[in-house]
């Protein structure tokens, strides 16, 4: 099976007809959360994206690899557990898979709608729901849940059947969620964070609830002295580079405006 996804990975000549995708399918989703990085990043998630965004896997194959990754075993596995765990690479690997059956749908439309309305809802809760905000973990690669997770939002937000305003309103607060942790991001999480913005632009959201909720972030009504200097790090880095942002894209006057003065 490693040796098929190397095959697949590196684009080599091969006749997929004579491969069992089924069988390499299940192969991938038992160990979609492997801790070995090579297999779980390298082999699996870039397999995925070179059978999922070149079309090689049928309708129905894709429905089975959605409804995994988004099944309590997978993007969900142990997410209420409060002690870091392997798990988290099945959760945020799983996001991965899914973000990336969600953008090509996006394009081509092929999936079951009920099915694209289950997996968006779902792709929404994730972040309010994940704890676990490591990045990079030594000797097991990222994790990366925030990166992963912001990934995942910003396309079910993108997605033409995206269309509920209290979602979008939600998608906002599961980024607040991940700011106001006293774990410090250091991995470039605000920068993945961006296109969940841009989507929610796009879908309507305005400058004035843009800026609203911006407000809302730095209201942190913490005791602990440096749990809410972790909260606020985090809250500055992500406005840092969410100004430059709307520096380069001319967006959402206001906002820009009042983090320039605040």
């Amino acid at each position: 099976m490693k040796e098929t996804l190397e095959s697949i990975v590196k684009k080599e000549e091969i006749n997929l007809d004579l491969i069992n995708i089924d069988e390499l399918l299940h192969f991938m989703m038992q160990n979609i959360g492997n801790p070995d990085a090579y297999l779980r990043d390298d082999l699996i998630y870039r397999g995925s994206g070179e059978l999922i965004l070149n079309e090689k896997l049928t309708v129905e194959q894709l429905i089975v690899l959605l409804n995994t990754c988004m099944d309590d075993k997978y993007l969900y596995l142990n997410i209420t557990h409060n002690c870091p765990s392997d798990d988290v690479f099945t959760r945020s690997f799983s996001a991965l898979v899914i973000a990336l059956i969600l953008g090509k749908d996006r394009e081509n439309r092929k999936l079951p709608e009920a099915l694209i309305l289950e997996t968006i809802q779902r792709s929404v809760d994730y972040l309010m729901l994940e704890k676990d905000y490591r990045g990079f973990v030594h000797e097991k690669g990222w994790a990366h849940t925030v990166a992963h997770g912001s990934d995942l939002l910003a396309e079910a937000i993108a997605h033409p059947l995206m269309k509920d305003l209290h979602l979008c309103h939600k998608a906002l607060q599961s980024l607040k969620s991940c700011l106001h942790t006293d774990y410090a991001f250091i991995d470039d999480e605000e920068e993945r964070m961006l296109p969940v913005i841009d989507a929610l632009l796009d879908k309507g959201l305005t400058d004035e609830q843009l800026l609203a909720w911006v407000k809302d972030l730095n209201e942190i009504e913490i005791e602990d002295w440096h749990t809410k200097y972790r909260y606020e790090w985090n809250v500055k880095k992500f406005e840092a580079t969410f100004l430059r942002h709307l520096l380069k894209t001319n967006k959402c006057v206001l906002t820009t405006n009042w983090i320039i003065e605040a």
